[in-house]
């Protein structure tokens, strides 16, 4: 079953998503994925799409939003900051917790990209039942506030990222978040996954999570996967490494 689905988010804007659910079922455990920078609930050349799709034909619901400035959901991209990312992801979390058709005890928490850095921020306060990171975007925090200062400078507030209007209090904002500490206190399982030749993400990045998640993480490598795992034999073993670890 796909639906339509929608929340009114902390500050009263709609955010709009997509339901995938296993068919002849009436409660399931539910992943919860965030989707990366710039992009929306479907993923890159609907990556997330099918890896949904994937889920519900294993038993597994999936729901997927856009975020607040992206998408179909309400707002502009450039009133997006880090902070509203980690917002909607509390106010998701709690949203699926209400639904009749969630199995409460077995909420995921998914991220790809900067998705995965969201959700490895969150899931010390929201405590899923497991945490999958596809290539955490973590990087994405370094020099962010210097880059900001250096352009305010000049006068410059706004920057064209391929047709988004990106606003340098996103990355003022983002300066609070160092990622390795803030993801610290989770203590369940979690599922880490980069592929061999993402060119964001490297593996020093994925070293630190490790380090943190010790002896609970799963590190899973993708030969020949890049930041998208763009594909059909990368994808195939993202979807197959996420679906052996929420079968253990």
């Amino acid at each position: 079953m796909i639906k339509q689905i929608s929340l009114v988010n902390r500050s009263g804007h709609t955010l709009r998503g997509i339901l995938n659910f296993p068919e002849e079922k009436e409660i399931a455990p539910v992943l919860i994925n965030l989707h990366g920078f710039g992009g929306t609930m479907g993923g890159y050349k609907g990556l997330h799409t099918h890896m949904a799709r994937t889920l519900a034909e294993n038993g597994f619901a999936c729901v997927r939003f856009d975020m607040y400035g992206n998408g179909e959901s309400d707002g502009e991209f450039s009133d997006m900051t880090f902070t509203s990312l980690l917002e909607d992801t509390e106010d998701i979390f709690a949203w699926v917790k209400e639904q009749p058709w969630a199995d409460t005890n077995h909420l995921i928490l998914s991220g790809q990209s900067m998705g995965g850095y969201v959700a490895s921020c969150a899931a010390p306060r929201l405590t899923p039942s497991a945490l999958v990171l596809m290539c955490p975007g973590a990087g994405m925090w370094y020099g962010a506030l210097e880059r900001s200062l250096a352009m305010e400078e000049k006068g410059i507030f706004f920057a064209d990222i391929e047709g988004l209007k990106f606003s340098t209090s996103f990355n003022k904002d983002l300066h609070q978040y160092e990622p390795f500490s803030t993801a610290e206190g989770y203590h369940g399982p979690v599922l880490l996954i980069r592929g061999t030749k993402d060119e964001l993400v490297d593996e020093a990045t994925c070293e630190k999570y490790r380090g943190i998640y010790g002896d609970s993480c799963t590190y899973v490598t993708i030969e020949g996967g890049n930041h998208n795992f763009s594909s059909l034999p990368a994808r195939e073993a993202c979807e197959q490494a996420i679906l052996n670890f929420l079968a253990n």
